[in-house]
């Protein structure tokens, strides 16, 4: 089924979410990677797939994966639920958080108001999108020693660097820090969103960033929760998966 932006995403505007001003901050930070979709299971087996990133699709698994996710956030106390939502435009992103509020509305657990956030999009590999790195050494092998040099800076041909994505990313950290009228806020997006949350919010070197890169990206349906202290935001886990189903 392909993606429609008016059937498969709700209008959400301030009067939909009345929230007054608190004179606080965000508190609690969870970011949700979206679950398994059609590319992520395809990319495994060198199966074709959805060529438009944008309306790639869960799978099975991966709405099992979100139901998951959203009955581990209808048993939070209130104080510790989500008051905003802020998803990627990506489909496989914005089906995942469906399934979240699914889940919360079946525990008569009220929503929190959402948001499409345009910056939340995953990385785009341009020229190289949906290639793996066998496949671009095999077929560009001067655009994988460029990689391998510089894996954060490199941009591929008609794509954006990782860099890149941090800095479209500081514009949303900014924003919460900036908020007075949400203490809790959920991102759905994708893993390298996740990651550069983590560089940013945790003032990550870019060593250290790509020691993380290196050890697991964040998997599919995992969550990711900071808290904000005095001088920024504490990591206080990192890609948890205890809640999936097993797949």
């Amino acid at each position: 089924m392909r993606f429609d932006r008016e059937r498969d995403w709700p209008r959400v505007g301030s009067a939909d979410c009345p929230h007054p001003d608190n004179s606080g901050a965000v508190d609690l930070l969870y970011a949700v990677r979206h679950g398994q979709s059609t590319a992520n299971a395809a990319f495994a087996t060198s199966a074709p797939f959805e060529p438009d990133d944008m309306a790639i699709d869960l799978t099975e698994l991966g709405r099992r994966q979100a139901a998951a996710t959203g009955r581990w956030f209808a048993l939070l106390d209130a104080d510790r639920l989500p008051d905003l939502v802020l998803c990627s435009p990506y489909l496989r992103a914005v089906r995942t958080w469906q399934g979240i509020e699914r889940e919360l509305r079946a525990a008569h657990r009220d929503p929190p108001c959402q948001r499409i956030d345009q910056r939340l999009y995953d990385r785009d590999r341009g020229d190289l999108k949906h290639l793996s790195p066998a496949a671009v050494r095999a077929r560009f092998p001067e655009e994988f020693a460029k990689e391998a040099r510089d894996p954060l800076g490199y941009r591929p041909p008609g794509g954006e660097s990782f860099a890149d994505v941090a800095d479209r990313l500081r514009g949303v950290v900014a924003d919460l820090a900036d908020d007075r009228r949400h203490r809790r806020v959920l991102i759905v997006a994708h893993d390298a969103i996740v990651l550069f949350l983590r560089q940013l919010l945790e003032n990550l070197t870019d060593t250290e960033v790509l020691q993380i890169s290196e050890a697991g990206l964040a998997g599919n349906g995992s969550i990711t929760i900071w808290q904000r202290t005095s001088d920024g935001y504490r990591l206080l886990t990192y890609d948890q998966r205890a809640h999936l189903p097993p797949g």
